[in-house]
């Protein structure tokens, strides 16, 4: 009687304890077994991994056990097992790899039947040439093969050698033609590999190899094309399209050369419409960088209502390095009509009319900028000193629509991985499974990662969803202690450090860019040393709260150096303090058109993006202080940087 008490007491007390936390232990146990489990997967025979998978039971990654057991050895007596993997897991990050090592195996045992039944584009060469080797291996294949050939053949690169037999028989049943020969040649050229341009030459027709030393010549040495007798006109199409390609070399190199030959070429070619666009838009950019004075004639010539939005900005962008207004209305007035209701357009014809002395069309326009969540329309709240909108729509996404993702079983291995901190193959899993989803199923998605604390996911989401007004989702307060501590500790404004963080990584917490800066943050390793006084591991840059506290402490050290000026902190952040003093002007420069004229497009649209993001997160914190007020009418100059 005594035990059955006992036991009845046990079983009142389990069901006091929520489902959720039975559940949650349960996962807890499993992802210790399936750690446990990973390194007995490379004995997939052996009694401890077999009895490992029993214990794991539905354990969403099991199938990665089931994946490196494949691997461990492929063999054609488990032929079965790999058919069924993939076909139970094909479209999923579990494929690819399996499916390679795979096909690679029936490739060196030259296993055509096999290998042409398993055989799917995952984008490796040497399996996309040996696909069609074996296809042209079969007379009913042959045509078949043939029509794969071409898209191998057209690269700027070297192909493997697998692909040599293939492009032999290609060629040699006529399909390889001068027009294809010289269309390599030129990817070559233009930033493929040169090195590959004297083979393509050789199989070119004798009257053509001509051609192949102009296009040799112009990747080596873009001043080459002043030679201009150098070009017999045999071939006018193809010597223009080499000049055109010079000229917008060259001109970065040696501005007044490049005009020069530019006029002497026009004046014994015959160049199209197109060409000439191309000339002018090449010579307009490299110009306007410089502000040259030949820059106004070029961009003038190649903003011409064509539809280019890099010209139009360039142009827009120079007209207001001098500040003429009626030249900057006339600019917006003529854009592109794509770009005449852009945020940009509107606010600068705003800041034209009010330096036009026409006061009524000037508020006009920031009334109804005012009300948008954006960079520009914070600036035209600012010059009316009215609080900035952040128009917030949270997303509605009902219960039944969440748990039906959740439950699909990429979502739940993604889910799991993002739990043993497995990022990228956690990101794999997410990104593919988003392709098979609906518009909706998308944004339950997006809701899901950031319910999971994947904010990044979930920003990226709502971004290629194009649902933007769910600002608190889009806007996260991750990482909020570290950050407020950092932040504090450093004396910075805990808005901005949250709005450097979103630009620099959406919080993804082990982003690397391609130059090496890492983390939240993205923190380069030199700039952590330098703040450390030691050299700092990568392990350190990508753990959050050692991260933002580099990250934080570096925004001080700028604001100490740039006299506490945060657009020009900002701008530091991303391009070095150096380049931003080299872009100061010597007086006093509206700090809109400062920003407006940043020579380096990446930091201009990152200043922009960093001022408006600190303003959302502002408001998110609860301050009520519009910044852009004092920003709206803030002056730029070479005094704002210490000594």
């Amino acid at each position: 009687m005594v035990v059955v008490s006992t036991m009845r007491k046990l079983v009142a007390l389990l069901a006091l304890i929520p489902l959720s936390l039975l559940a949650d232990d349960k996962l807890e146990r499993q992802r210790a077994q399936f750690i446990d489990a990973e390194k007995w997967s490379y004995y997939p025979d052996s009694e401890t991994y077999l009895d490992a998978v029993k214990q794991l039971g539905d354990y969403p990654l099991l199938p990665y056990l089931e994946q490196t057991a494949l691997l461990s050895g492929l063999k054609l007596s488990r032929e079965q097992q790999i058919a069924a993997f993939l076909k139970d897991y094909a479209d999923t990050p579990l494929d690819r790899e399996v499916r390679e090592k795979w096909l690679r195996y029936l490739m060196k045992r030259n296993d055509q039947h096999r290998f042409l039944t398993y055989y799917r584009d995952t984008g490796d060469d040497t399996l996309r040439c040996t696909n069609a080797a074996y296809r042209l291996a079969q007379p009913d294949l042959r045509q078949q093969a043939f029509a794969l050939v071409p898209e191998l053949w057209l690269v700027g690169k070297s192909q493997d050698k697998a692909c040599d037999k293939v492009f032999k028989q290609w060629s040699d049943a006529g399909h390889r033609t001068a027009p294809l020969v010289l269309e390599r040649l030129v990817m070559a050229a233009d930033g493929g590999d040169h090195t590959l341009i004297p083979y393509l030459k050789s199989l070119l027709p004798a009257s053509q190899q001509y051609l192949g030393d102009l296009w040799l010549n112009a990747r080596r040495n873009p001043a080459s094309v002043a030679q201009l007798t150098k070009f017999p006109n045999k071939y006018p199409a193809e010597e223009r399209q080499v000049i055109v390609y010079s000229l917008k070399r060259l001109v970065w190199r040696d501005k007044a050369l490049a005009m020069k030959t530019w006029q002497r070429a026009a004046e014994k070619y015959s160049f199209d419409a197109v060409e000439e666009q191309a000339v002018a838009a090449g010579f307009a950019v490299a110009l306007a960088v410089e502000d040259h004075p030949q820059a106004e004639f070029w961009l003038e010539r190649a903003n011409r209502g064509d539809g280019n939005e890099d010209i139009f900005r360039w142009h827009l962008t120079h007209v207001l390095r001098h500040q003429d207004w009626q030249h900057v209305a006339d600019v917006v007035n003529s854009a592109p009509a794509a770009l005449e209701e852009d945020y940009s357009s509107r606010y600068w014809l705003a800041r034209s009319y009010e330096h036009l002395n026409d006061p009524v069309n000037a508020k006009r326009q920031y009334d109804t900028l005012s009300n948008v969540r954006h960079y520009y329309g914070f600036l035209a709240a600012g010059k009316l000193a009215k609080s900035p909108n952040l128009a917030d729509t949270p997303l509605k996404i009902s219960d039944e629509e969440l748990l039906h993702v959740e439950n699909l079983p990429a979502a739940k291995r993604a889910k799991e991985l993002l739990a043993l901190k497995r990022y990228t193959a956690a990101r794999r899993e997410w990104i593919q499974l988003q392709g098979n989803l609906t518009y909706q199923q998308g944004l339950a998605a997006a809701v899901l990662a950031d319910r999971w604390g994947w904010h990044d996911q979930a920003i990226f989401a709502f971004s290629r969803l194009g649902y933007l007004d769910d600002v608190k989702r889009r806007f996260p307060l991750a990482f909020d202690q570290p950050l407020m501590q950092s932040a504090s500790k450093h004396h910075v404004d805990p808005a901005w450090a949250f709005a450097i963080a979103r630009r620099e990584s959406s919080f993804m917490v082990d982003a690397n860019s391609g130059v090496g800066a890492k983390g939240l943050m993205q923190i380069m390793p030199r700039t952590a040393r330098d703040l450390a006084k030691k050299k700092v591991s990568n392990q350190v840059l990508f753990d959050p709260e050692k991260n933002v506290e580099y990250g934080t402490q570096y925004l001080r050290y700028l604001m100490d150096k740039m006299q506490d000026n945060p657009v020009l902190a900002t701008a530091a952040y991303n391009a070095g303090m150096s380049r931003v003093k080299r872009w100061l002007p010597k007086d006093d420069v509206p700090m809109d058109v400062w920003v407006e004229t940043i020579p380096y497009k990446e930091t201009r649209n990152y200043v922009k993006a960093v001022m408006a993001y600190k303003q959302i997160y502002k408001q998110r914190l609860g301050q009520e202080q519009n910044l852009f007020e004092d920003l709206a009418n803030m002056k730029i100059s070479a005094s704002m940087t210490a000594q």
